[in-house]
C-alpha cells in the first residue's frame, strides 16, 4: 500500500512544509431494507411456532417444547436483525485516523497498523472487508479484539484464504459489508481513493 504525495505549503521560516492531504471520511450504515428482508421470515417463524405451541398444533414435529424453542430462536434472531437495522450509529468509519468498526466491535485500527486491505465473497457472510494488521501497532479495544478472535473465515471462503495466504504472518480482521446501505462496489471505490493516502509502505 502506498501513500500519495501530499501538497506543500510555505512555512513561517520560508521553508516549504509538506502537509497531509485531507479526504472526506467514509461512513457506512446498516441497510434497513436488507436487514428487514432478512428479519421477515424470522418473525413469521416465531409467530407460527408460538401459535402452534399455544394451540397444541404440531407444525414442525417434536411437540410443544420444540415449537417454543423455535419461537424463541426466531424471535431473538428477528430482534437482533431489526436492532441492527435501526441502529443510527455508523457501523464502519474510515477517516484520516484509521478504520473504526463496530461489527465486529474492533474500535479504532490506526493506519500505522494496516498492512493490507481487500474485499472478498465469504460463504457465510456473503461479502467481507478484510484488513490485515500489525498487532504490535494496535492498542486498547483493537488489541483486545485480536487476542479474542477466532480465525475461521479462511475455512469457508477460498478468496479469504487466498488473501490470508498473501498476508502470511499478518492476522486479519473481517468486516461483513453485504448489509450496508452503501453498496459493496461503492465502498470499494471510495476505499481505493482513501488508501492511497494511508497505510504501511
Amino acid at each position: 500500500m502506498t501513500r500519495q504525495p501530499s501538497d506543500t505549503k510555505q512555512g513561517p521560516s520560508g521553508r516549504r512544509k509538506r502537509s497531509k492531504p485531507s479526504t472526506e471520511p467514509i461512513t457506512a450504515y446498516n441497510s434497513k431494507i436488507k436487514l428487514g428482508i432478512l428479519a421477515t421470515p424470522c418473525v413469521l417463524a416465531a409467530v407460527v411456532s408460538l401459535y402452534a405451541a399455544l394451540t397444541g398444533a404440531d407444525i414442525w414435529g417434536g411437540g410443544t417444547g420444540l415449537h417454543l424453542a423455535a419461537g424463541f430462536i426466531g424471535g431473538l434472531t428477528a430482534f437482533t436483525l431489526l436492532q441492527m437495522a435501526f441502529d443510527k450509529k455508523p457501523v464502519l468509519e474510515i477517516d484520516d485516523e484509521g478504520i473504526r468498526c463496530r461489527r465486529p466491535d474492533v474500535g479504532l485500527i490506526p493506519w500505522r497498523a494496516v498492512v493490507g486491505i481487500g474485499t472478498s465473497k465469504a460463504t457465510l457472510l456473503r461479502k467481507v472487508l478484510m484488513i490485515a494488521v500489525d498487532e504490535n501497532e494496535l492498542d486498547g479495544q483493537a488489541a483486545r479484539h485480536m487476542r479474542r478472535r477466532v480465525g475461521l473465515f479462511g475455512a469457508f471462503s477460498p478468496q479469504v484464504a487466498k488473501f490470508e495466504g498473501q498476508m502470511t504472518g499478518w492476522p486479519s480482521i473481517h468486516v461483513p459489508i453485504s448489509y450496508f446501505a452503501m453498496s459493496a462496489p461503492e465502498l470499494e471505490r471510495l476505499l481505493a481513493e482513501k488508501v492511497q493516502f494511508h497505510g504501511k509502505k
